[in-house]
């Protein structure tokens, strides 16, 4: 089953949102009318069901949601990142290595306390609704989770929910406008036509199968994974040989695409290595992802022509030592979405609401 036959498998119909749940996801507090700026995000990881994509980044999303497929119960109502001082947010003079080197001692000192991998993901994908060249942005929104039982090399995963959010503050007058609608049909981008997504089960449990996990031209078993060599020059080469993913003209696509792997610590301590030595990657210090939380990392920049520029963030947590999230924000907007998306607005990303070893196991 390829990544766009398993999208359509998850899809599922998703209930009209009670008008509490309705404020929750535009931003929208009783007895206040204050708008938040457009450069900060808006109200994350509401409490509200949630799960998006376009076809052209379907391939990406699975790259990662394929294998891992993760999900729960809470809405995040994402916007483009802060715009803090360019010396705050590029770590002022300090090095990649220097700004990642605590983050690669704490994932090195990130021993498995249980045999299960688990992770909870929302993927956020915006697109544009609304008339023609007066449109605005919604995210679609994914939540997906899964298990991988590495002592008995099995796995096990479910998509939880589909749902939107306004992509911005912005966004509230022009979604007003509309008559404040909760569901879009005929969306170019959305696989179904429609936000939120429509027409498959969720909170079903898939498998179990055997985990697999792409790596260049190989697919690598659970023991092949574990026995991954922990040197950066090592496993630089072993990332960059054979890969094909989205944005695969920059050296990060491949460190970014194992990034949610059950990796031993000093292979991912390794991996963080690798990527804070790639050539041109700027560094992120005192930043948050777009729910909110603390972190550091890197971002480099992706130019897809007439499909736009946009900046990829991979962000992590500074004191687990594990992914945060994967964020790509506008640069130089499509001319098809011009109208709509604007130079730092976050059009996609995977948000790690949780990540790591555990003893739990879905019944």
């Amino acid at each position: 089953m390829n990544e766009l036959d398993h999208l359509r498998r998850l899809r599922a119909d998703v209930p009209e949102a009670a008008p509490e749940e309705l404020a929750l996801r535009t931003g929208w507090r009783p007895g206040g009318s204050e708008r938040a700026p457009r450069a900060r995000p808006v109200n994350p990881l509401l409490p509200l069901a949630l799960s998006g994509g376009a076809l052209l980044v379907a391939a990406a999303v699975f790259a990662f949601l394929v294998l891992f497929p993760a999900g729960g119960p809470d809405t995040v109502v994402a916007g483009p990142a802060d715009e803090s001082s360019e010396e705050e947010d590029r770590g002022g003079d300090r090095t990649a290595a220097e700004v990642m080197a605590p983050v690669i001692e704490a994932a090195r000192s990130g021993a498995p306390d249980g045999p299960v991998w688990y992770e909870r993901v929302v993927y956020g994908n915006a697109l544009g609704v609304g008339p023609e060249g007066d449109r605005y942005g919604v995210y679609a929104l994914h939540t997906l989770e899964n298990w991988t039982d590495m002592e008995r090399e099995s796995a096990v995963g479910r998509a939880v929910s589909a749902d939107w959010a306004l992509m911005a503050e912005d966004d509230r007058e022009a979604w007003e406008r509309d008559g404040s609608p909760t569901r879009w049909t005929g969306v170019s981008g959305s696989l179904s036509g429609e936000v939120p997504e429509t027409g498959g089960v969720y909170g079903v449990l898939n498998g179990p199968r055997s985990p697999d996990f792409p790596l260049g031209t190989q697919n690598l078993t659970v023991e092949q994974l574990r026995r991954l060599p922990s040197d950066p020059a090592e496993l630089a080469e072993m990332l960059r040989t054979g890969y094909r993913g989205p944005g695969s003209q920059h050296e990060a696509e491949p460190v970014r695409s194992v990034l949610p792997y059950p990796l031993p610590p000093d292979v991912r301590a390794g991996v963080y290595a690798v990527l804070a030595d790639i050539p041109g990657v700027r560094v992120l210090e005192g930043v948050t992802d777009v729910s909110g939380r603390t972190a550091v990392g890197v971002a480099y920049d992706v130019d897809r022509g007439d499909l736009g520029s946009s900046e990829h963030r991979i962000l992590l947590d500074p004191r687990t030592g594990l992914p945060l999230s994967v964020e790509e924000a506008v640069v130089e907007p499509a001319a098809a979405d011009a109208d709509w998306a604007e130079p730092g607005d976050v059009l996609r990303y995977w948000l790690y609401e949780s990540i790591g070893w555990t003893e739990e196991w879905p019944q």
